[in-house]
């Protein structure tokens, strides 16, 4: 895939992919978000008119991934202690859950899980690296593979696919899902981000995130774009080396781009990626 495509080229490969709607909440926390000063009670008033997604994000922000540390009592407790644009993240996840929903209960579960994973770590990189807002790399950790479960449903094969793209040495994993699929999931994932209002650095990274070229800064990909990319594939790799996965061709990939992207040498890229798997270690089970 090229840096940037045209939306003709882009259109071209949704191959009669539904995307779902965006909910009418969604439009309105977001012009609610937009505005010059966001008001938090007005957050909590639109959040808690839909009683269950109240209830589910209630459950949420309580669960030990959050680790707040506290027990979050209502709606605007919630949002004075995970913040804004944090409680929007919670709020899209569940409504994309319900809207994303489908047969396969228990791998799309998983893929929350993992999507969920890869937040708090780009998170915790975004900290540490200082190339990227700790929120922004929180958003695009959480949503950057958004395409799958949409390409779960419309395909039965696709986990076959997906792990055929895996194991390409040198093919990215959206050439190799589009060479069998006719669409891939980035594209997929960019127009369901774009028509969910997300920002636009996510928008943007989504379709471009396993094309490690817009990293050399000849393209006019947003720098909150690459710096998430960069992030995310950091992320990704030591989460994979967490959950001792043998083959790992999407590092050999990414791992120069990246560090070149950050600066870092090669070292120094192996020095972060030790520290990180031990906090990695220190608060999170390998997945089963």
């Amino acid at each position: 895939m090229t840096a940037l495509l045209d939306e003709g080229q882009v259109s071209a490969l949704l191959r009669g992919i539904d995307i779902p709607p965006c909910p009418d909440i969604l439009l309105q926390l977001d012009a609610e978000l937009r505005k010059e000063s966001p008001d938090q009670r007005a957050m909590a008033t639109l959040i808690s008119r839909d009683v269950a997604l109240a209830g589910q994000i209630m459950l949420v922000v309580n669960s030990p991934a959050f680790s707040t540390g506290r027990r979050i009592d209502s709606i605007i407790h919630a949002i004075t202690v995970l913040g804004m644009r944090q409680m929007f993240n919670v709020v899209v996840t569940q409504l994309l859950k319900a809207a994303l929903s489908g047969p396969q209960a228990v791998a799309m579960e998983r893929f929350w899980e993992d999507s969920a994973l890869n937040a708090r770590v780009s998170t915790e990189l975004a900290r540490r690296l200082r190339c990227l807002k700790p929120e922004m790399a929180y958003t695009f950790g959480l949503f950057h593979d958004c395409g799958i479960p949409l390409l779960m449903r419309r395909f039965p094969n696709y986990q076959e696919v997906l792990d055929e793209a895996s194991a390409s040495e040198h093919e990215s994993l959206s050439t190799v899902e589009e060479a069998r699929l006719g669409t891939h999931h980035a594209v997929v994932g960019y127009f369901l981000a774009r028509r969910w209002n997300l920002p636009e650095f996510v928008v943007q990274g989504i379709l471009l995130h396993h094309d490690y070229s817009v990293l050399d800064g000849t393209t006019d990909a947003l720098p909150e774009a690459q710096a998430a990319i960069a992030v995310n594939a950091l992320a990704e790799h030591i989460i994979r080396l967490h959950a001792r996965v043998g083959q790992e061709n999407e590092w050999r990939k990414a791992a120069k781009p990246v560090g070149a992207f950050l600066g870092m040498a090669e070292q120094d890229v192996a020095d972060v990626i030790d520290d990180m798997l031990d906090w990695v270690e220190s608060r999170e089970s390998v997945p089963g």
